[in-house]
């Protein structure tokens, strides 16, 4: 048992708040004394104890009065740098330095703290072992950190020809419940979900996780729902409005129509209109100022073309069918720029799985 072990087993704590942390990020910790794990934690909601503070006060209730004896020479593992900045909660690295660790191990840094460098100041051993699976674990938040701009990624499920919207009305599934499922995961990852009037209008979705494990989590919270329209012409019947949870309207109007009383928890989110730039890429400007790492697009071919085409995207989830559509549908990109998706000069394949009867494919952009 070495410490790509007992950070394994701190990374698999960590995904147990998978749907319980955002907009904040996943974090798992195991505190490890002669080559056995003596506490365990993990970060279990949005504004909670982080993962080392649990862990700490799990060593607390199961030693009691000899906890500190049990501390002391042990070695801690955390999948996040410790934090060094006060938040919803106070700094971890100031619980940390109260106690007499051999070493801390750190599964990856976090680029907006300083957590390693107060420790080391105070005495501390730290060991950063770079660790993919850690990194993985909060790509998105990492990727705003970095970047200064969420992780945009866009939901297309389409035909063998690539087609994804019906002509007809007759028809509203392309892919299987298998698929279909899977999305419900995606969408609970996400801190919003994005859609066009046309997708509300014709579709008249709900866009919010339905699959009962997950809503039934505690601390589980639906994403927020946003829907861009310039002239605000949607249907305000469509249950995309009147399922609780906030809603915002993007669009250049300065207010909204006035509405019924079913609809709550709606605001607008005004885009001046820009000559020198885009209403898509105004929006990324502004959501880049908020508490959100991880967007998820699920849009008809309008929408999602106008933010292919300004390269907007950074990963794109398919799922293909086997059926062949032809004249039954539309193509699923509706933007100006012809873009190969799948000859490997703009995008990387990240994953290709079956999932039920359908293909899973995700490109991300290089």
């Amino acid at each position: 048992m070495n410490d790509a072990y007992f950070m394994s087993k701190a990374n698999s704590l960590a995904l147990k708040g998978r749907f319980t942390t955002k907009p904040g990020v996943m974090v798992g910790c195991v505190i490890v004394k002669n080559k056995k794990i003596i506490g365990q934690g993990f970060y279990e909601k949005y504004g909670g104890s982080h993962a080392e503070i649990n862990a700490i006060n799990n060593v607390k209730k199961k030693y009691k009065k000899s906890f500190l004896s049990k501390l002391s020479g042990s070695e801690i593992y955390v999948t996040l740098e410790p934090c060094s900045k006060k938040g919803k909660t106070g700094a971890c690295v100031n619980e940390l330095k109260k106690y007499d660790f051999k070493r801390i191990v750190i599964g990856a840094d976090d680029p907006t703290q300083n957590g390693t460098k107060y420790l080391e100041k105070a005495g501390h051993k730290v060991k950063n072992l770079d660790n993919q699976q850690c990194l993985d674990l909060n790509e998105a938040f990492f990727h705003k950190a970095n970047y200064k701009k969420p992780f945009i990624r866009a939901k297309v499920a389409m035909s063998s020809d690539h087609k994804s919207v019906f002509t007809s009305k007759q028809r509203k599934w392309i892919t299987g419940i298998p698929a279909r499922n899977d999305v419900q995961i995606l969408r609970a990852l996400s801190d919003i979900i994005l859609t066009g009037a046309g997708t509300i209008n014709e579709d008249k979705p709900s866009m919010n996780v339905r699959t009962k494990k997950i809503i039934s989590k505690e601390h589980f919270t639906q994403p927020d729902r946003f829907v861009f329209s310039n002239n605000l012409d949607l249907n305000w019947t469509s249950p995309f409005f009147k399922l609780p949870g906030k809603k915002v309207v993007v669009t250049s109007k300065k207010t909204l129509p006035k509405l019924t009383k079913e609809i709550k928890d709606i605001s607008i989110m005004n885009l001046k209109k820009d000559k020198n730039s885009s209403p898509e890429k105004n929006f990324i400007k502004e959501i880049s100022k908020l508490n959100i790492n991880n967007v998820l697009i699920e849009a008809g071919p309008k929408l999602l073309g106008s933010f292919g085409d300004q390269d907007l995207i950074d990963e794109y989830i398919f799922y293909v069918s086997k059926e062949k559509l032809g004249d039954e549908a539309l193509y699923f990109y509706g933007g100006n720029k012809k873009i190969n998706f799948f000859d490997n000069k703009q995008f990387y394949i990240v994953e290709e799985s079956r999932i039920g009867k359908d293909k899973k494919i995700v490109l991300r952009k290089k």
